[in-house]
């Protein structure tokens, strides 16, 4: 193989190694991603929902700027007059958190209690900014 080959393999495999792992962190941590207050009764599903869900989803009341997978606060509960039930987005998140998402979200991120946990916590919050 040529010499001008393997120049080029190498410069492509630093820009890969080095300017795409910059480019995701410059993306974590944004303006918005600072954590909100929540009850008591929520901090154990926002600690979840932060550890297993904050690096791919943006929740304002979590804190995290996801870069992945879509902003919760939008797609649960976008603005409108009467927000909606939390009772009607729970089940949602927590069949997305059992099952997966069509090939986008793998299924069984958590489970049993800790799985309902987050799922009771977005509920609470989506939208809520």
């Amino acid at each position: 193989m040529k010499r001008s080959t393997w120049v080029m393999f190498g410069i492509a495999a630093v820009l890969f190694a080095v300017l795409l792992p910059a480019w995701a962190i410059s993306r974590e941590g944004g303006g918005d991603a600072s954590p909100q207050a929540v009850p008591a009764s929520e901090e154990e599903g926002k600690e979840l929902f932060v550890t297993n869900c904050g690096s791919c989803h943006t929740l304002y009341k979590a804190g995290t700027d996801g870069i992945v997978g879509p902003n919760l606060d939008d797609i649960l509960a976008p603005p409108s007059p009467t927000p909606p039930d939390p009772s009607t987005i729970s089940p949602r998140v927590l069949s997305a958190i059992e099952n997966g998402v069509e090939g986008r979200m793998p299924a069984d991120i958590l489970s049993g209690p800790q799985a309902q946990e987050v799922a009771d916590f977005v509920a609470q919050v989506a939208g809520d900014r």
